[in-house]
């Protein structure tokens, strides 16, 4: 077990000193001075101008981490010129000035001009494994670290470095640039304009990085989890562990009850075949025999492993002299003291503890094998009776069909009965019509004649008059009316053929299916 585990105030204590030599570095907390690039918070802190601000020297000053930054900003990629002189303890550019969570261990700043971009470089180092965490906290907090005033638009990159992100903010009508990269502990803001090619700028910036902390940085592609092994994180501290291999010995299958048969199986044994039955739906009209009452198709039992897990994965104490992140010497801090007297001992109670596990799942498994080999005992059993019933579902099936082929025809043969009966309706319909036609046609023959007699008779009243009108004047007599002769209605209108046409026979109703349930079963 760590001393940090064992003595929490060990950890306080060493984190007391830390700080303490880091605030005798002289890592005051300014404002960039010249750069109008980077807004200030709000409130904006008074800031005394000065052409080049003067870094308090300390014993941190040189070691890895201030080296490799300095390194950084004086030796920059080619084609970029330095701007003004290298600074020292200056605070981190809007959206990230303000004092929440760890503060970086080293933080050295300058300008440069790349071609006609004007550009602010701020470089942080945090201790070892805060770098990841600090940055996670910075880009959770930027929008309440810039202040109502400023608005901050922000997204994450792929590139550059190992964690990337870019934010817009705009304050007053401005909007500035912020390009933010990491590697291991060490932070990077490129500030600039917001149509300046930042990111471009950043990966040649990136690549210097790499190459400078190549040596002197354990794990450039650390994560906020490594975090963990630094007592000075904001989570929860957890000493440093490694994986170890704890195993135990095999065992063999149990053995099969003496009256179990031949119930002991292969693990997986194998998947009985079985088709499942199609049970027909039950139709509107009486069937026999019923159909078996519905079963699923069985399935077989999940098996165990054929065999028991006899070894495990397990995190035991170790130093950890290197340290997480870019480790413990890069910001010149001391590792965390291991006590290895305890550790062992806490790593004998783990792998006793891992050993019990495996001990108990061996003595499980053992036990669900047995299960397996009866729950396939019953599967198989299943299968057999669902065998019989998936027979007994196609005999009842055919025998349905049967029954169903029985009223197809029968439906079939009332079809053609109802058809019948429609055609003889209409054949009545059809005379009775043309009938009343019939004597409609000779009414109206027979009432002609008698008019042409009536007009006729008129007629000769008439010419009556018209002589003897013609005698009183001595005029020539008029012409006498014909007499009209009658039509022959009998013979000018022939009765309809239909008259004659024998009736279609009166069609027979089939007789539907015989009920085939049993007298008792109706």
């Amino acid at each position: 077990m760590s001393i940090f585990e064992k003595h929490p105030t060990v950890a306080l204590t060493v984190g007391a000193l830390c700080l303490a030599s880091i605030t005798a570095s002289g890592l005051a907390v300014l404002q960039l001075s010249g750069m109008p690039m980077v807004l200030p918070r709000e409130p904006a802190p008074a800031v005394a101008e000065a052409a080049s601000p003067v870094a308090i020297s300390a014993v941190l000053a040189d070691s890895p981490a201030s080296t490799s930054l300095t390194a950084l900003l004086e030796e920059p990629p080619a084609k970029w010129k330095t701007d003004g002189p290298l600074q020292r303890g200056v605070a981190l550019p809007v959206p990230y000035s303000c004092d929440s969570g760890a503060a970086p261990s080293v933080a050295l700043a300058r300008s440069f001009k790349v071609g006609k971009v004007r550009v602010q470089v701020v470089s942080a180092a945090y201790t070892a494994g805060l770098g990841a965490e600090a940055m996670d906290n910075l880009l959770d907090n930027a929008s309440d670290c810039a202040g109502n005033s400023v608005g901050v638009d922000g997204e994450d990159l792929d590139t550059p470095g190992v964690q990337a992100h870019r934010d817009y903010t705009n304050k007053s009508g401005r909007t500035m640039q912020v390009v933010t990269f990491r590697r291991g502990d060490v932070l990077t803001f490129v500030v600039g304009k917001a149509d300046a090619k930042l990111r471009k700028l950043a990966k040649q910036l990136d690549k210097n990085l790499a190459g400078t902390l190549e040596r002197v940085c354990a794990d450039q592609k650390s994560d906020a989890e490594d975090a963990a092994r630094s007592p000075w994180s904001t989570d929860d501290y957890k000493p440093f562990t490694r994986t170890s291999t704890v195993a135990i010995r095999s065992v063999s299958p149990p053995q099969a009850p003496a009256d179990a048969g031949d119930r002991a199986v292969p693990m997986p044994a194998p998947t009985l075949k079985v088709k499942a039955a199609t049970p027909a739906a039950e139709p509107s009209y009486p069937v026999w025999p019923l159909m078996p009452e519905a079963r699923k198709v069985p399935k077989p039992p999940k098996s165990p492993a054929d065999e028991p897990a006899t070894a495990a994965k397990v995190r035991v104490l170790a130093d950890d002299p290197a340290g997480p992140g870019c480790g413990w010497s890069f910001t010149g801090m001391a590792p965390v003291p291991f006590d290895a007297e305890d550790a062992a001992a806490a790593n004998r109670e783990r792998t006793s503890a891992a050993e019990e596990k495996l001990a108990a799942g061996v003595e499980k498994w053992q036990q669900s094998v047995l299960d397996y080999w009866a729950a396939y005992d019953q599967y198989r059993t299943e299968v057999k009776e669902y065998k019989d019933y998936a027979a007994a579902v196609a005999k009842v099936n055919k025998a349905w069909d049967k029954i169903a082929a029985q009223w197809d025809d029968y439906w079939s043969e009332y079809a053609a009965y109802q058809q019948a009966l429609a055609e003889r309706s209409t054949f009545f319909a059809r005379r009775d019509n043309a009938e009343a036609n019939y004597r409609d046609a000779l009414a109206e023959c027979q009432a002609g004649n008698r008019e042409a007699v009536q007009d006729y008779r008129q007629a000769e009243r008439d010419y009556q008059d018209a002589v003897d009108e013609a005698e009183d004047e001595d005029e020539d007599p008029p012409e006498r009316p014909a007499e009209p002769e009658p039509v022959d209605c009998d013979a000018a209108i022939q009765p309809p053929s239909i008259l004659n046409w024998a009736a279609p026979a009166e069609p027979t109703a089939p007789a539907t299916p015989a009920d085939p349930r049993p007298k008792d079963q109706r």
